[in-house]
């Protein structure tokens, strides 16, 4: 790989990050001036200005460094002092800006995900045979070659890998499969699914990964199953890490993740808008987490504010700054752990 490829790979990378953390702030910044907050400044990506302009008393910036940007309200940090600081403004409005980022990229992934799908389709699960000599009961419900499977006993399948899953749990007497054959949907009933011998379902077929074409508004509902799904996998994860499930490489800083849309953009733009998809999601999530300096952790205070536990600015600032710090902490780690990653292969 020539160094240009390298150099284009990592500033692509940057540009989809800088991208997501910009939708993010627009979250913040359309909902605060739609409920008239006062609002500083708004930067796309960091470091010194190179281009500015202001309008209705807002400077509007764009940045040296391509990485991410900010939305910065007026005394968004400070104790009160008039009616336009961030903190004098009903709890309720705070929330609903503060809560506007994380939603914003979850929407995102919704939209990238309709384009997705309808550009490039989905990999879903298919009946490409029958492994055994006389019909199985797959076979003699009338379920045939080509099928793609949608869902089962109403359990929709997101996604290709989704499939061992909900067959596992379907109904082993009576379950009801949903495929598509030539365009057409068909509820297909399987009756003596569960197996006793295996002691666990069995459909007697080979099931593999094939590409289906979406229509837009198949796409459109498609989205957010496929969001979902992505959003019960992050959860699933937490759940994996409170329990200390989890190893060194189950998780990447930010050096990892630039290297991993490099590596996307280099396969090229559906992979991207997929990776996008995903980063998009746990950027909304992760936002949601009630720790300090998070967005999360500023929506617990405004909880407590609006069931009338006052806490005061200052110590609600120096719990985040130490959130903060511990968050830079892990970020050092994690890079850590991306570079050994890197060097050793």
């Amino acid at each position: 790989m020539s160094i240009l490829t390298t150099i284009l790979s990592i500033l692509g990378a940057l540009l989809v990050i800088s991208l997501l953390v910009v939708i993010h702030e627009l979250g913040h910044y359309g909902v605060g001036r739609l409920l008239g907050f006062k609002i500083v400044e708004f930067a796309v990506g960091m470091g010194p200005k190179l281009f500015k302009f202001e309008k209705n008393g807002i400077i509007y910036s764009l940045r040296a460094f391509p990485i991410g940007g900010m939305c910065q309200f007026y005394g968004e940090d400070n104790a009160a002092e008039n009616d336009d600081c961030f903190n004098s403004k009903p709890a309720w409005k705070r929330m609903l800006v503060v809560l506007a980022g994380p939603v914003m990229n979850i929407l995102f992934a919704v939209i990238l995900s309709i384009i997705t799908l309808t550009a490039f389709g989905d990999y879903m699960p298919q009946i490409q045979g029958f492994v055994e000599d006389v019909p199985s009961v797959a076979q003699q419900a009338g379920i045939e070659e080509g099928d793609f499977i949608l869902a089962i006993d109403g359990r929709s399948i997101a996604y290709y890998n989704d499939v061992s899953n909900v067959i596992a749990a379907a109904d082993g007497e009576e379950a009801v499969f949903t495929v598509e054959r030539n365009g057409e949907k068909l509820d297909i009933t399987v009756k003596n699914l569960y197996n006793a011998e295996l002691e666990r379902n069995y459909m007697g077929v080979t099931i593999a990964a094939a590409r289906k074409s979406y229509s837009f508004s198949e796409a459109c509902a498609g989205s957010f199953r496929y969001t979902f799904a992505m959003v019960r996998e992050m959860f699933s994860f937490f759940g994996t890490l409170f329990k200390g499930q989890i190893h060194s490489g189950d998780v990447m800083g930010f050096v990892g993740t630039i290297d991993l849309i490099g590596q996307a953009v280099r396969l090229g733009f559906e992979t991207v808008l997929r990776i996008a998809v995903l980063i998009s999601i746990n950027l909304g999530i992760v936002n949601l987490l009630p720790f300090p300096a998070l967005d999360g952790g500023r929506l617990v205070f405004l909880l407590f504010a609006i069931f009338g536990i006052r806490i005061n600015e200052r110590v609600e600032g120096i719990i985040h700054a130490v959130g903060l710090i511990i968050l830079l902490g892990l970020m050092v780690l994690l890079t850590f752990g991306d570079v050994s990653r890197l060097i050793g292969g």
